[in-house]
């Protein structure tokens, strides 16, 4: 075997025997490689001119960087970026899991270009022709042309053929046309424009049809903005907007949530300097389900800032303010006003292991409310909290087990006017529960603040063992809670009708994790009053390789504590052999005796294409109980794309 070092762009050359010639010339015969920048050869013969970089093979392979394989009984390489041949082979499969190739008279690879054409050629799947053609040209990288059409079937749209085409008009923006075909529906069009730069990135959908059924023109619009003018500026723009509610039942695309009931459109403008922040924003809501719009509460706009100044070494002082236009066709519109400023301490001892924060928080809102007539009104809060927590942990003699403790007191002072009377916006108060336990005032937004004279107590408890290898792993987690109300008062009785108590439901939660990737939980609220749980949870969850996991999960709330719901859910994915998984998702609402939705598939992987197929059934919120069932599936080959719909 003789090696010869080549050029830097030609490589290295090794066969059993090498001529070179006085012109530049190389002649190699006998088991020919050649390694290059970006391919690899092996041929029985090769013809090299090294300064032109060009040369002539005979049964050669051409193994590229990218993934792409070209074979042939006679390969010429015309210059760096371009290899034509005759009774050729190409495949995107790596050598040693070949599943299908193309077979052609001849052909021509462009690598500048990014493009492979063939003659006479044909497609082979397991070695089985399925397809011949006169001419075969697809893109190895970006380029316009026709994508691999989509198909599938549904209840509420009959048969589904869709056929995207798709134009790279420039490097920075391209375009996608997909006509989709439905039997039932029609034909939509959609065109989807997409742009990037240096200061963001820009993505436009327009989606239109006359839809057969209802005699009436159908769209729905869609936008995904972000810009970054400067390194503390931000901006973006989200629409999403249909002509009528019942649009996403009827035509769901991939994303949308079948159980989705507003629609919503954003815009924002942000300015962040290390911790002060300043945001401008607006948000426009669109009821689905074929219900008016009128009554919708829209936020047009909204301007939040928030500045934080270090007082001390341990003290902070935060100004946090909100101004915002509500407006909505039926019902009070106006502009609320809302001041925050917040004051902290912290203090702890013994490594942290005892900690404790002193807050005080102010609040002023003023409102110009509009329904028949002007009206000017406004509130204001002032509240203290201290909060208080110690950890205690035992470490068994084998140190392998460790126990800890960590219980938590905070205590709530607040005064403030009732506020009855006052608009009311996009605030609500929040039930009781884990996240906002020790947060003190649980109404969300700025509309309310509750009197306190409220001590909240949390007890959370962990179980850890360390095994040989030293790796740490939890076991056992648990927590109970509690809030004791001194003063039983509300601001508004018709946000919170229940009378308040001395003592708050009883929250609790346990996770166990016998192994390592399981994990099951349970918990809820006991209401001591009514002597039973009014909303109580559990699940059972388990991850694996391969993207395999489990997910079971049943939930139920009494009206007593918040909207009456009771529902199990279901969620999988395993792998049945070495290339091929099933998976399954359902949720099913025993309260309204309906599957919200199921979805049941099976995949099979390979080296170089995959297939999945999923039979679905979607119950259509706001449709008057309609469902709709279908099926779909999607064939992939690894460098041309797909076939089906996902």
């Amino acid at each position: 075997m003789l090696m010869v070092p080549l050029w830097a762009q030609a490589g290295e050359l090794s066969a059993n025997q090498i001529h070179r010639d006085p012109y530049g010339m190389i002649h190699a015969e006998g088991d020919v490689h050649l390694q290059a920048k970006d391919f690899t050869i092996q041929a029985k013969q090769l013809n090299l001119d090294v300064d032109a970089q060009s040369g002539d093979m005979v049964e050669a392979t051409v193994t590229f960087d990218s993934g792409h394989i070209l074979s042939g009984d006679y390969l010429k390489r015309i210059d760096l970026a371009h290899f034509s041949g005759k009774n050729i082979i190409y495949t995107d499969c790596p050598e040693d899991a070949w599943a299908w190739a193309i077979l052609a008279d001849s052909a021509t690879l462009d690598q500048e270009e990014g493009t492979f054409v063939a003659k006479n050629a044909r497609f082979e799947w397991g070695g089985i022709p399925l397809l011949y053609v006169p001419r075969w040209e697809h893109a190895l990288s970006r380029r316009s042309g026709f994508l691999m059409p989509k198909v599938g079937n549904s209840s509420r749209r009959g048969a589904e053929f869709i056929a995207p085409f798709y134009w790279a008009a420039s490097p920075d923006w391209d375009m996608t046309l997909t006509p989709r075909w439905m039997s039932l529906r029609g034909t939509m069009a959609d065109v989807e424009w997409r742009h990037r730069s240096k200061l963001g990135r820009e993505e436009i959908q327009i989606q239109s049809i006359h839809d057969q059924q209802t005699g009436k023109q159908r769209s729905r619009v869609r936008t995904d903005m972000v810009w970054r003018p400067a390194t503390s500026i931000d901006a973006m723009l989200n629409i999403d907007a249909v002509n009528d509610g019942l649009y996403i039942a009827d035509f769901p695309s991939d994303g949308d949530v079948a159980a989705a009931a507003y629609l919503t459109s954003t815009a924002a403008l942000s300015w962040r300097d290390g911790s002060d922040s300043a945001i401008l924003s607006s948000r426009y809501q669109q009821v689905l389900g074929g219900a008016s719009n009128t009554g919708t509460l829209q936020i047009l706009p909204r301007v939040e800032t928030r500045h934080y100044f270090n007082v001390g070494e341990d003290q902070t002082i935060k100004l946090a303010q909100q101004t915002t236009n509500f407006k909505r066709d039926v019902g009070v519109s106006g502009v609320r006003v809302g001041l925050q400023p917040s004051w902290s301490k912290p203090w702890q001892m013994q490594g942290g292991a005892v900690s404790a924060t002193w807050s005080v928080l102010g609040q002023y809102v003023g409102y110009e409310s509009k329904q028949f007539n002007d009206r000017s009104s406004s509130y204001g809060a002032l509240a203290s909290s201290l909060q208080m927590q110690a950890i205690f942990e035992r470490i068994s003699e084998n140190k392998q087990w460790r126990h800890e403790i960590k219980p938590v007191l905070r205590v709530d002072v607040s005064q403030t006017k009732n506020q009855s009377n006052q608009p009311r916006y996009d605030s609500s108060l929040l039930p009781l529960s884990f996240s906002n336990l020790l947060q003190g005032n649980r109404y969300s937004g700025w509309d309310r603040f509750e009197r306190m004279r409220r001590v909240s107590m949390l007890l959370a408890s962990s179980l850890q063992n360390k095994d040989n290898t030293g790796d740490v792993r939890t076991v056992l987690q648990g927590q109970v809670g509690l809030v004791w109300d001194g003063l039983r008062e509300t601001v508004d009785a018709n946000v919170a009708a229940a009378p308040t108590r001395v003592v708050s439901n009883v929250l609790a939660e346990m996770a166990w994790m016998p192994f390592a990737n399981w994990r099951a939980t349970m918990g809820g609220q006991h209401n001591p009053d009514l002597k039973q749980w009014v909303e109580r949870h559990a699940s059972l969850s388990w991850s694996g390789e391969s993207q395999q996991y489990f997910n079971m999960a049943w939930q139920q709330t009494q009206p007593s504590y918040a909207t009456e719901a009771k529902a199990f859910s279901l969620a999988g994915k395993t792998r049945l052999s070495q290339r091929w998984s099933s998976s399954i998702t359902s949720q099913y609402d025993v309260l309204r005796k309906h599957m919200n939705h199921t979805t049941i598939g099976a995949a099979y992987h390979h080296a170089c294409w995959d297939f999945s197929m999923e039979g679905f059934k979607n119950y259509q919120v706001g449709s008057k109980g309609l469902t709709d069932m279908g099926w779909r599936f999607l064939l992939v080959f690894e460098g041309l794309g797909s076939f089906g719909d996902s």
